[in-house]
């Protein structure tokens, strides 16, 4: 079956999982391989089949040579020790829907997929480059959309779990998407996160340093009852996947070019992940 036609069943099968991202109205039936609200505004599946639901072209930092070169990163493993703590602290209860927000090039959904994270599935990113991208992890139960997480296409209270793993957050949002008891996942980087990477590209002691504070008591404002899990680990790095990670990584963004051409030609032999894992359960 190919993939369109795959996209099409799991719409069909799923509508109630969405809305329209224009008049926030119910989807009320597949049609012609897309998608139609109740006032008409109808979104077409693209070949791959991804789903474009953003009124606007967005795009974000993350180009197609980034969001690949992260692709080929994770696909070393490279953040597979995080996911699998993510899947030991929610456990393998039985759910209906997952949502990955930010999902990028869709590695993290599709590694949790392989190692039996349930529900049906759907990552979402603003960049059209990285879904293109996701919809390359086919497995029968996800589906992969452009969307803005501000403007997000859908319905409220469907969702048992909402993965929101090294992206921007939008708790009113993830309250109305949320079922009661559901979960928000939240991963941000602790300050030893990629320390060799920033020690190596910033001579600035203040550049080399990382602070994630607001963002953790924000998350604990929302959800005070919510969980705390640290995750630190080392990676061995091989001159390729260096050259990865330095292309993928947003430290480089803002390094000097002459520091840069330095530090590829001096590949890193193995660096720190460190992370926060945030849980909170809507009540």
């Amino acid at each position: 079956m190919k993939k369109i036609e795959q996209s099409s069943l799991f719409l069909a099968e799923h509508i109630h999982l969405f809305q329209c991202p224009v008049c926030q109205q119910p989807f009320i039936e597949t049609k012609q391989q897309g998608i139609l609200c109740q006032k008409g505004h109808q979104f077409d599946l693209a070949k791959k089949g991804t789903l474009h639901l953003l009124q606007k072209g967005g795009q974000n930092e993350y180009d197609k040579a980034m969001l690949t070169s992260r692709k080929q990163l994770a696909d070393t493993g490279f953040f597979h020790p995080l996911l699998d703590e993510i899947l030991t602290i929610v456990g393998s209860k039985e759910r209906t829907a997952v949502l990955d927000v930010g999902c990028g090039e869709g590695s993290h959904l599709h590694y949790l997929n392989e190692q039996g994270l349930g529900g049906e599935k759907i990552g979402f990113d603003i960049s059209k480059d990285a879904i293109q991208l996701a919809a390359n992890h086919y497995f029968e139960d996800a589906f992969w959309c452009v969307a803005d997480l501000a403007h997000s296409p859908f319905s409220k209270e469907q969702f048992d779990l909402i993965l929101n793993i090294f992206s921007p957050s939008h708790y009113q949002e993830f309250e109305r998407l949320l079922k009661q008891g559901g979960q928000v996942v939240k991963v941000v980087p602790d300050s030893d996160y990629l320390m060799e990477l920033r020690q190596q590209l910033y001579a600035n002691e203040e550049k080399q340093a990382y602070e994630n504070k607001e963002v953790v008591n924000r998350f604990k404002e929302i959800y005070p009852d919510g969980s705390h899990h640290h995750v630190r680990y080392e990676v061995p790095l091989t001159p390729e996947s260096y050259g990865w990670l330095l292309e993928m990584t947003p430290l480089s963004w803002g390094a000097d070019e002459a520091v840069l051409a330095k530090a590829s030609q001096a590949p890193l032999a193995s660096i720190t992940v460190a992370v926060s894992i945030l849980v909170g359960t809507k009540k």
